[in-house]
């Protein structure tokens, strides 16, 4: 019996639990979910130091009060006036150093543990996200709700944990500290003030609100507007060869247009809104100014007092208005950190984990057995008993109609999806025993689209084996039949590649990714109509290639043409989710026009020979 070794995983100890699960949301603590010990400690500096800031403005009127009133009352005493103003100044002085230093740990503690929060949440998202099986993304994850999440979701979080709670504790602890101090000197003139603070609240909520609101849509219409001239750039050669230039700059200017309009908007909710607090602010002075003098004139009160209390009150119900927008945007990233949480908690499908067995010697016998499968997302089944062997270094080829379920082959024999029913053996081990990670490494792919990254030749290379030295690198582009084309760019190796590879030719791009595949070394090669969108001349060279690296391997070739698997040492007809045919090519054709592989390559000569003529 075949040694095999048992891999176990190490579950990580010490992560910290999340604060709440979602699905209907996340309360306060929960914008905390991703913060360890250092970061709960910055929060709690953070958040004194923010509430000390808040206090500083109503101790600075409560100071101010004792100067005015040291001025009218030892008016006849020089001295003691100036010795009465000296150490309030003093006092003054004392709490510019509280705000200078309240403000500077607040705000840098705040930023540093939202970025620290952020980094950490973005990190654990995509490692999240990667965890999946490819089953989420068909069902669940719609490509761009995961983007968003990563970047528009987590830009909410940070600001709301890294800039908005810090200015919220702030306006409250002016508003509390405010009205604390007003009531303990005239609690009268406070009372009174306190019918009048609501409006000045609700005027200033309204109004940050309503321009925050306008100005979101106005700076949502400007980024479609930029959006559309991004892909007009982008797409400038299409642009040109159907003239379209003034269509473009139309649609353009009607997206600025819709811009200009919520830009309006924004403009008059501006002025109308700052206007009416304003006027409600001053109507609101003289009320409480006529009533303080009311007070003065019985006696009741010092006009000292009266006055630091009507402003403290005001204040403070300024404070608590700028409050509101602040605590809006917590509430926003509340509700995104309930949707990152989601992600990142939810139950990892994707079994890549550590356990599983790894086999010490691979020869690469695959076998299909009464295999059943459907994907996810849709009910149809794709397979229904199908079986098939696969022999080690040899290559087979699957061919079929479209929608046959060639590519689903691999994407089985990948364990990107596993069968409803059957098995899939690898040497005689079914495929859900084996250690995922190491299974996958045994593979080397290359599809009909390769997949580049924005980086250089190299790197890309890099990808199938990432200890991989320069020299192997070369090596595998020299198999690959890319070395040579590499060389004659300006950098080389080293040359940017583009987004995607679109500073390359389809040729070019599929031996990087043929190349990609040779550094791996994989026991299995899986091809997935690796030469179906190129032309002739890129088609003979990376055939080439390709011939180079299925030598002495196990490989499975989803084809399209037909020309490509002739020397096939089997060929694999799929029909209606079974095996109708299989056989090489001399086999499969001796069975005459009744035998389906003989029809599909007729109908291809016949589809090929219709379109030569056209070109002539």
């Amino acid at each position: 019996m075949e040694e095999e070794l048992q891999v176990k995983s190490n579950k990580s100890s010490g992560d910290d639990e999340k604060v709440m699960r979602c699905g209907r949301g996340v309360g306060v603590w929960g914008l905390f979910a991703f913060a360890d010990k250092t970061d709960k400690l910055l929060m709690v500096v953070a958040g004194a130091a923010s509430c000390v800031h808040g206090t500083t403005l109503p101790l600075f009127l409560l100071i101010f009060q004792g100067v005015v009133h040291s001025m009218g009352s030892l008016m006849r005493d020089p001295v003691a006036l100036v010795s009465k103003v000296g150490k309030d100044a003093l006092l003054l002085v004392y709490l510019g150093l509280g705000v200078l230093i309240s403000a500077w740990i607040g705000i840098s503690c705040w930023m540093l543990t939202g970025e620290r929060q952020a980094a950490r949440m973005r990190e654990e998202l995509l490692q999240s996200v990667l965890r999946r099986d490819i089953s989420f993304f068909d069902v669940e994850g719609k490509d761009e709700n995961i983007i968003f999440c990563i970047s528009s979701d987590s830009i909410l979080v940070q600001d709301a944990i890294g800039d908005k709670i810090g200015h919220a504790l702030r306006y409250l602890s002016m508003f509390i500290t405010g009205f604390v101090i007003s009531f303990t000197q005239v609690w009268k003139l406070t009372l009174l003030t306190l019918a009048i603070v609501p409006l000045l609240a609700i005027a200033g909520a309204l109004y940050a609100m309503a321009l925050a609101s306008l100005s979101k849509k106005g700076e949502a219409a400007y980024a479609g507007a930029g959006k559309f001239a991004e892909e007009v750039i982008s797409q400038v050669r299409t642009v040109y060869s159907f003239v379209g230039e003034n269509k473009a700059v139309d649609t353009y200017s009607n997206l600025l247009k819709t811009a200009l309009k919520l830009g309006k908007k924004s403009g008059l909710a501006k002025g109308i809104g700052l206007g009416m607090l304003y006027a409600v602010m001053f109507c609101s002075w003289g009320f409480l100014l006529w009533y303080s003098s009311l007070l003065v004139r019985h006696h009741s009160v010092g006009g000292a007092k009266a006055f630091t209390t009507i402003v403290n009150v005001v204040y403070g119900g300024f404070a608590l208005g700028q409050a509101a927008p602040n605590l809006a945007e917590v509430a926003k990233g509340r509700a995104a950190i309930a949707k990152i949480i989601r992600l990142t908690d939810a139950e990892d499908t994707a079994k890549q984990k550590k356990e599983g067995t790894v086999l010490h010697k691979v020869d690469g016998q695959i076998d299909f057995s009464e295999v059943t499968f459907a994907y996810p997302s849709r009910s149809t089944m794709v397979f229904e008993a199908l079986s098939f062997s696969v022999n080690p270094g040899k290559t087979t080829a699957i061919v079929g109609q479209s929608g046959s379920g060639k590519s689903t082959i691999i994407s089985l024999i990948q364990r990107f999806y596993d069968p409803s029913a059957g098995e899939i053996l690898l040497d005689g081990h079914d495929l859900k025993g084996l250690q995922l990670k190491w299974l996958r490494e045994q593979m080397g792919m290359v599809s009909q689209e390769p997949a580049l990254f924005a980086t250089t030749v190299a790197e890309n290379i890099l990808f199938g084996k990432q200890d991989a030295s320069m020299e192997e690198i070369v090596e595998a582009a020299k198999v690959s039949n890319a070395h040579s084309f590499i060389q004659s760019f300006p950098n080389g190796y080293n040359t940017q590649v583009g987004e995607g590879g679109t500073l390359l030719s389809g040729g070019q791009k599929q031996r990087i990714a043929i190349a990609r595949a040779v550094l791996r070394n994989p026991k299995i090669l899986l091809l997935d109509e690796a030469t179906s969108a190129l032309d002739v001349e890129s088609e003979l060279l990376v055939q080439q290639a390709l011939n180079n690296i299925m030598l002495r391997r196990t490989t499975i070739v989803v084809a399209h043409k037909m020309s490509t698997i002739r020397d096939a040492d089997t060929i694999i007809v799929l029909k209606n989710g079974r095996v109708s045919e299989s056989g090489n090519h001399a086999e499969l054709m001796s069975m005459g026009e009744g035998g389906e592989y003989a029809s599909l390559v007729k109908m291809q000569v016949l589809s090929n020979d219709n379109n030569g003529k056209h070109q002539h």
